[in-house]
């Protein structure tokens, strides 16, 4: 099956959304054409970062203790290695008066060279640390600043390790909502539609069974794909998930997009599983529901995350409920049971005391008669 990428500009005016009803010659036109794929929406935005540019002077000048003794190479499996990462120091993000050294590698600083191509965005200094400065700078604080607090990195390393590490990650706000629906034909998928809701969601909410243990995730347990994911792939530390992030940002904007962030985890064919695996998804979907196999009219199917979502917590609910149920069930059971008891043995002592009492007045009159004789 063909596929036909749509940008939101293109969307305007060339595509009949199911509000509108197309008529018959419409009708077949769309059933002809190519799925569709839009994406939609930014994953993630980089902070504002301004700092004050300096001369060539002052960068030969400048006063910086870094700590050349760190190289870090990038090992394959058949053994080979490739550049080591180059050391670079810029200022805090935080802190205007301090510097951060940090790793990036050849990959990003290439694409960052290409990018900021100005006189002084890079400048060699003679230790071999690569200090940025200009855009350059302001560029990669913003995104160090977006990873330390808008995605909670800073926090969330409860132990100060540099590392996010176990259940650190639950409090990773990195999430987003997905919201997927798609338009269709009878049995034919006319588009798919990939946007994002609400972002930088903690991951103990919006990916609960990485936490679940072995036999929680056995129920909820589904296959990531591109079509339901509502993270992306991350780093376990600020420095890594740096590097990660500019690679992601590939038009280096300052914003990672979901195209980006699809692209980047799945593959640049990503569109095509997505068709894949909604044409399954609409294949069940008739096959429960045959009334909507309609080829005279254009319809709407929703699956997006915030549906999902809704559904899971649904199924918790229920699986709460039956489990208080079950124990509400017991409990009543027990106390009938105990009340049962309790009443059996108050039976027999009333039928003891009872008995005690007739014979204790049987011997009392056959005293009284005896005394009177």
């Amino acid at each position: 099956m063909g596929i036909s990428i749509l940008s939101s500009a293109a969307q305007v005016g060339t595509y009949i959304t199911p509000r509108i009803k197309p008529t018959a010659k419409e009708l077949a036109e769309l059933k002809k054409e190519p799925t569709k794929v839009a994406t939609e929406g930014n994953i993630y935005t980089s902070t504002a970062i301004h700092f004050k540019e300096l001369s060539l002077e002052e960068l030969k000048y400048e006063k910086i203790s870094v700590d050349t003794s760190k190289f870090t190479y990038v090992s394959y499996s058949d053994g080979t290695k490739n550049e080591p990462n180059r050391l670079v120091v810029m200022h805090d993000p935080e802190n205007n008066n301090k510097f951060v050294t940090i790793q990036l590698s050849k990959k990003s600083i290439d694409q960052l060279k290409q990018k900021f191509d100005g006189t002084n965005n890079f400048f060699e200094r003679s230790d071999g640390v690569l200090r940025l400065n200009g855009d350059a700078e302001a560029f990669v604080a913003g995104w160090m600043q977006n990873i330390r607090m808008d995605r909670n990195y800073s926090k969330s390393d409860v132990d100060g390790n540099g590392l996010i590490e176990g259940d650190e990650a639950k409090t990773l706000t990195i999430g987003y909502k997905r919201q997927t629906n798609y338009d269709y034909i009878g049995k034919k998928v006319v588009k798919i539609s990939l946007s994002v809701g609400e972002k930088y969601q903690d991951m103990e909410h919006v990916a609960a069974s990485l936490f679940m243990d072995k036999n929680e995730k056995l129920q909820f347990q589904t296959k990531r794909s591109a079509t339901n994911a509502n993270y992306i792939q991350f780093e376990n530390s600020v420095e890594k998930e740096l590097d990660h992030t500019i690679q992601m940002d590939s038009d280096l904007n300052g914003t990672v997009t979901l195209k980006e962030g699809l692209t980047d985890e799945f593959g640049k064919d990503y569109r095509k599983r997505v068709i894949t695996d909604t044409e399954k998804i609409h294949t069940d979907m008739l096959y429960d529901h045959p009334n909507l196999n309609d080829d005279s009219q254009l319809q709407n199917n929703d699956f997006g995350f915030a549906k999902a979502k809704k559904e899971q917590e649904a199924t918790l609910q229920q699986m709460s409920q039956d489990t208080l149920k079950i124990s509400t069930f017991d409990l009543l059971n027990f106390t009938s049971e105990k009340d049962k008891n309790t009443s059996d043995t108050l039976k027999q002592l009333q039928l003891q005391t009872a008995k005690s009492s007739y014979f204790g007045k049987q011997d009392e009159t056959a005293t009284i008669q005896k005394t009177s004789e």
